[in-house]
């Protein structure tokens, strides 16, 4: 039996040694005494990973390209404004238009009357719908029965809102969200009576100014019909009622242009309308411009003095003095087209 040098089977030992870690280094193909050897299981392994990975790659396009689809083409809508600036008692018109790929679902168009404080003495739902498709239109039209007629009953998806007098009308949209269908997107428009006189579109509230203003239209304390009613502070400034004793001293005490109305009260609501119409331009332009209101019935010496007929007249006084007069009713924008070179 030959006899095992010890030095050989160490050199041995060594050399199996490192073959196996460069091959373990090389991966599935190791280089032994010049040949090649390929391990099938290795080779197998090495491309079912790449193909994996190429799986995974576009699983995850597709899911991010229907991420984007889903949010791109979600359901929304738009809403156009419209004022009538062609009446001293303007109408709104609201119109509501699914405009994404997909339906607006449970939507619900809420409406409310706002009076001067913002507290809504009259309200409710004024339609629900379970769909509405791409391009279809809701539309709402707030107005004064007194102001406006209609010779036909509204159309389907033509929504009314009646407003009385020195009023004006909130709306609130509300659909299912899209993407979380367990939640509810809402919108609110506010309208109120010194926004409509002044021929301005609604302002849009949504997130924590829209929960702020919903609650201050069901605040029994500013319910003038309650008895919790506790008037708030005038928070804008109104027209000033001018007599025949305090007219000069207002005028005097003024440095700037001063806008006077001058009509009867005889004339109701024309004349109602014409004060509201003041006290909107005020709000909007002191306090650069005073702006007083004057009874002429009330007010002989000073009906005779600016020859107050016809009325309703408005005038403009710069350091005392009659400057330009505008005869007859109109809106804000007439009176500010007609005195923009004072304001």
């Amino acid at each position: 039996m030959p006899v095992l040098d010890p030095d050989e089977v160490r050199r041995f030992l060594a050399n199996i040694g490192f073959k196996r870690s460069l091959r373990a280094e090389r991966g599935p193909t190791t280089h032994v005494v010049g040949s090649a050897y390929t391990d099938p299981m290795n080779t197998f392994l090495l491309w079912f990973g790449l193909i994996a990975n190429i799986i995974t790659v576009l699983a995850g396009v597709i899911a991010f390209a229907g991420v984007v689809w889903a949010v791109w083409g979600r359901a929304r809508l738009t809403v156009r404004s419209d004022v009538s600036d062609d009446s001293v008692a303007p109408s709104l018109f609201v119109t509501i238009t699914s405009v994404g790929s997909n339906p607006l679902r449970h939507i619900e168009v809420i409406a409310g009357s706002l009076d001067d404080n913002g507290f809504s003495t009259k309200g409710g739902d004024l339609t629900t719908r379970a769909a509405l498709d791409r391009g279809q239109n809701l539309t709402v039209e707030a107005y004064e029965p007194e102001e406006v007629s209609f010779g036909d009953p509204p159309r389907d998806g033509e929504l009314r809102f009646t407003i009385r007098p020195g009023q004006g009308i909130y709306l609130t949209i509300q659909w299912q969200s899209p993407l979380f269908p367990w939640r509810r997107l809402s919108r609110t428009y506010s309208w109120p009576p010194v926004r409509r006189y002044s021929n301005d579109l609604p302002e849009k509230l949504t997130g924590r100014r829209e929960i702020k203003f919903l609650k201050r239209t069901r605040n029994q304390s500013l319910n003038p019909a309650s008895s919790a009613f506790a008037p708030p502070a005038e928070s804008r400034t109104r027209a000033t009622v001018a007599t025949d004793d305090n007219f000069n001293h207002l005028v005097s005490s003024h440095s700037g242009p001063v806008l006077v109305g001058f009509g009867p009260t005889w004339q109701g609501k024309l004349w109602e309308d014409a004060k509201r119409t003041l006290d909107a331009f005020a709000s909007a332009h002191s306090p650069r411009v005073m702006v007083l209101v004057v009874d002429v019935d009330n007010c002989p010496e000073l009906a005779e003095r600016f020859e107050t007929d016809p009325i309703p007249v408005f005038k403009v006084l710069a350091k005392g003095a009659v400057v330009k007069s505008y005869v007859g009713m109109h809106s804000v924008p007439d009176l500010r087209r007609e005195f923009a070179e004072y304001l």
